[in-house]
């Protein structure tokens, strides 16, 4: 008997211990439906953080839009009255629907503006980042060389401005003597180079030179009309006496040693330059070469000696042979080609084309045609600004309005008291308190860039003023 009894408490003990020793391993189902029971667990606390809502402004930019937002209102966000009321009140329709058939009634006022927020609010994102992504920048403030002015560093403005040597040539050819619109073709060029020449800043040396200017059109004229080609005026800085006697010197005459004229330039420019100097050769002519040589070759030539010249020629008054010429001719010498046909248009591109091809030493006369645009670009921008912040502001208010309305559904429905009632709407309108200051800043920050670069751009153009003595 006691025999038995001790097996049957050594059995009792050993099912003890493999049962305690199980219970350390842990059953393999018992271990899956912990693991399941965490990820629901996990996955309830994901969607909770997914449907959480913020008071702060930084913070509400990034939540998702709203469930009823997105279906019913989305892209009519900011459509017209009419369009937008519909979809919101189809959203607000659907929220007091979804919470009738929810257990609410131990819900404070937390959980209900929770509630509200997160099914109808609005991707605020949407309308603030279009502000942040503005782009501050003055398209039409471009310097002659294409650069917006914004994009010169503080470096190159202090750098010292090259020297350039200009040579201006004239066609006194005979039929110079025509008339335009406007005057004399010969009288006019006069005028024009000679306000050219004498608004050059002080770093440029120019000189003057005519072709054509002897003989007559005649063909026993041709040899001395092809021949002379002179330098009236040396290359030297602008002299008004000395180049207003250099421009009463000749008279339209004879014919048009259009390449003798550039080949004999291009040597006196090589001469009086280095590699640091800038070369120009500016024309005014109104026909093609009539003494046998090639002005096309002759500039390849001399743009190939110089390879920091560029020539630049106005055909005045010319037929379609004379234009074609030019223009190529222009091309070889890696420049600009412009026709004109009366006074008006001589003066626009002299003054105009001809120092804007200077580069740099032509800037103050670019400023001062367009220092103005800095004031005008940043009232554009501003207004560009306002439209986006204004898009925002519907945005907000209309998302406000339909939180309302979702509101006071619930307390017509009996769904909430009067007190919760207020408690939810102080909620709400925090939340739109905190996204208007976030915005604002936003706005002002973007705002306060505009005029901040219009200052700087301003402070540029006096500094580029300064420099060249305007």
């Amino acid at each position: 008997m006691i025999k038995k009894a001790i097996i049957i408490l050594f059995v009792f003990c050993m099912a003890l211990a493999g049962c305690q020793q199980a219970e350390k391993k842990g059953d393999p189902e018992t271990k899956d439906k912990a693991v399941e029971t965490n990820a629901r667990e996990a996955t309830g606390n994901e969607k909770e953080e997914v449907e959480s809502y913020s008071l702060k402004g930084e913070e509400i930019e990034k939540e998702p839009a709203g469930e009823l937002f997105q279906k019913f209102i989305g892209k009519k966000e900011l459509a017209e009255n009419d369009e937008y009321s519909k979809a919101a009140d189809e959203a607000v329709a659907e929220y007091i629907k979804e919470i009738k058939s929810t257990d609410t009634k131990d819900w404070d006022a937390e959980q209900w503006a929770k509630s509200i927020i997160v099914h109808l609010r609005t991707d605020v994102n949407g309308t603030i980042q279009p502000i942040k992504d503005f782009e501050v920048k003055y398209d039409e403030l471009k310097l002659p060389d294409g650069r917006l002015l914004q994009d010169v560093s503080e470096e190159e403005l202090n750098e010292e401005v090259d020297k350039v040597n200009v040579a201006v040539l004239i066609d006194a050819s005979g039929s110079m003597k025509a008339d335009v619109p406007g005057g004399n073709k010969m009288t006019l060029a006069k005028s024009s180079i000679k306000q050219f020449s004498e608004s050059l800043p002080d770093n440029v040396n120019v000189s003057l030179s005519v072709f054509g200017h002897k003989g007559t059109g005649a063909d026993q004229d041709k040899k001395l009309s092809c021949e002379s080609i002179e330098t009236v005026y040396a290359l030297k800085n602008y002299d008004q006496k000395e180049f207003s006697d250099a421009l009463d010197r000749f008279d339209a005459s004879g014919w048009t040693p259009l390449a003798s004229a550039i080949q004999r330039a291009e040597k006196e420019l090589k001469a009086a330059s280095d590699d640091q100097t800038k070369t120009f050769i500016y024309i005014v002519s109104d026909g093609v070469e009539t003494c046998d040589g090639d002005p096309v070759k002759a500039a390849k030539d001399a743009k190939k000696s110089m390879t920091d010249l560029q020539i630049n020629i106005i055909g005045f008054d010319v037929d379609n042979e004379a234009d074609r010429q030019l223009k190529e001719v222009a091309s070889a010498g890696g420049g600009k080609y412009t026709s004109v046909n009366n006074k008006q248009e001589l003066d626009e591109q002299i003054t105009k084309n001809w120092k804007e091809s200077l580069g740099k030493t032509t800037w103050r006369f670019w400023l001062a045609g367009n220092i103005n645009d800095i004031n005008w670009a940043s009232v554009g921008m501003s207004n560009e600004l306002r439209g986006l912040q204004n898009n925002h502001i519907t945005s907000r208010n209309r998302e406000l309005n339909c939180m309302k309305a979702a509101l006071s559904e619930l307390l017509s429905n009996d769904l909430v008291d009067l007190n919760t009632e207020n408690a939810i709407s102080d909620l709400i309108f925090e939340r739109t308190d905190a996204i208007k200051e976030y915005a604002d800043g936003v706005h002002s920050e973007k705002h306060d860039e505009i005029y901040d670069t219009a200052d700087s751009l301003k402070e540029k153009a006096d500094q580029i003023t300064k420099g060249l003595d305007l």
